[in-house]
């Protein structure tokens, strides 16, 4: 009896001890790259003839950004080229236009502001609206087949340096965000603006809430993405001034200064118009988020300002397996980084 009970513990321990060096080979960084320098290296503001990049200080003033460098931007100041306040930089683009913006860009007088100085952007609209696994890498890693799904981003954004709220499995996703300038329908787009978005996850939430008898998206994820500090966004607005531009944006995050995910977003596999379509579509599917339930977004349009996040392409920590073991995840003090080169960086610690 004493044999067969040593010899079934010794099985268990095995098989954990095998879990656990599974679960550290499946969540190994897939690049073998690390970022040594500043990531503000890798910003470079997109040509005029290609799109208008704006921001917003933190002191509410809102500019035409025409250059970076490591220690910050160089800017002109809308305000103070116009007879106008504006609320956010789609106030500006919406009252001003993209010619007039232009113009100020090559005729005002530029300042230099550090990216401290930099806040968010746009005044997003809650909830948001997010895809789930729309680029087939990814949804290759985490085990999902079939299309993308959309749930609600039940976060606040916060600064591109904002510290993100730690968690029992805490994941990163790195995304290109899309937001209208006005409300938008599938018969009457809108021009589109776009932001560099972390999307964090509490993992164990979404497994615990999720029921997989319903459609994908449905449940565990507005819980598991959802909270407070879980949806930094860049301080760089960009508006393409080709609707195709937005596939040529590179995305990159590092954990710890090691690169764990590495795309482009031409990569995924619904467009931002491609989202607002199936939103629109899937206007009454009720989502449960504890014991409510909510809508993704009004049936008759996308509101202006709501935040689209399309996606993140393959590099995040969480399998299956992995699950048991906190030490895959993000853990108090890492530092993640993302980066685009024409939306700028997010820096975030975990407290």
């Amino acid at each position: 009896m004493r044999t067969a009970v040593r010899v079934m513990t010794t099985g268990l321990i095995i098989a954990f001890a095998a879990m656990l060096v599974y679960g550290w080979w499946v969540t190994k960084p897939l690049f073998d790259a690390e970022l040594v320098e500043s990531p503000f290296e890798h910003v470079a503001i997109a040509r005029p003839d290609e799109a208008l990049t704006l921001a917003r200080g933190t002191d509410g003033r809102i500019f035409v950004v025409v250059d970076s460098t490591v220690a910050g931007v160089t800017g002109i100041d809308v305000s103070s080229n116009s007879a106008d306040q504006f609320a956010d930089v789609i106030s500006a683009y919406n009252e001003l236009g993209a010619e007039r913006l232009a113009s100020i860009a090559r005729q005002g007088t530029t300042e230099t502001l550090a990216w401290d100085d930099l806040g968010i952007p746009v005044d997003a609209r809650f909830p948001h609206i997010a895809a789930g696994t729309n680029y087939r890498a990814h949804a290759e890693e985490v085990g999902l087949d079939g299309e993308p799904f959309l749930f609600p981003k039940l976060s606040d954004a916060t600064p591109w340096n904002a510290p993100v709220r730690g968690a029992i499995r805490l994941d990163h996703e790195v995304e290109l965000c899309a937001v209208p300038l006005a409300h938008a329908t599938v018969a009457e787009p809108a021009t589109l603006g776009y932001l560099l978005c972390g999307d964090y996850t509490d993992r164990w939430q979404l497994v615990s809430n999720i029921d997989l008898d319903r459609p994908m998206g449905l449940t565990g994820f507005p819980a598991g993405k959802g909270g407070s500090t879980r949806m930094p966004v860049g301080a760089l607005f960009v508006i393409p001034a080709h609707a195709d531009f937005y596939r040529s944006m590179d995305l990159k995050l590092y954990v710890n200064g090691r690169l764990r995910q590495q795309s482009v977003a031409g990569q995924m596999i619904w467009s931002p118009q491609d989202i607002i379509a199936r939103a629109l579509e899937s206007c009454d599917a009720e989502y449960e988020f504890g014991d409510a339930s909510l809508k993704l977004t009004p049936c008759q349009h996308i509101p202006a300002r709501t935040v689209l996040l399309t996606g993140t392409p393959e590099g995040v920590m969480f399998h299956l397996v992995t699950l048991a073991n906190p030490f895959a995840y993000l853990r108090e003090g890492d530092e993640v980084v993302s980066i685009s080169t024409h939306l700028g960086v997010l820096h975030n610690t975990v407290r």
